[in-house]
């Protein structure tokens, strides 16, 4: 099974995930900086980063990635599952980065939210959205 299959309807789609992508990692990353320059923890940060990431995601990715003309509850509510699943795995990754690698706040964020988009848009595309034709021309 390929994870990625490069056709032109898959690659429209993963550019459109990845430009969303920009935009909820932008909004994401300047609440979790605004919050922990505020004395969030760490932890607590990046929760409420990542909450309001998650409502743009769906809201967005649905409509323009994924082409769903409404945002279904069934499909919200695994959307919701699936990125809540790359949070606990972003969380862990976290946490591993800062008490085992000792890496940087910073650092450790930025990798983190990258494992965090990786893994999202591959459970999304290959599991939720599988079967669903896109819209993009």
């Amino acid at each position: 099974m390929k994870l990625i299959n490069f056709k032109s309807a898959d690659t429209k789609r993963i550019m459109n995930y990845l430009l969303i992508g920009l935009a909820n990692t932008f909004i994401t990353s300047i609440i979790i900086f605004l919050l922990y320059s505020i004395n969030f923890s760490d932890q607590l940060a990046n929760f409420c980063g990542i909450c309001a990431g998650v409502t743009q995601s769906i809201l967005l990715n649905s409509k323009f990635t994924f082409g769903q003309d409404k945002i279904r509850y069934d499909k919200s509510l695994y959307f919701f599952l699936i990125l809540s699943l790359s949070y606990f795995v972003n969380l862990l990754i976290l946490n591993i980065s800062l008490n085992y690698f000792l890496l940087s706040s910073l650092v450790s964020q930025c990798i983190a939210l990258f494992m965090y988009t990786a893994i999202s848009f591959l459970l999304l595309n290959n599991y939720l959205f599988k079967n669903h034709k896109t819209k993009v021309e």
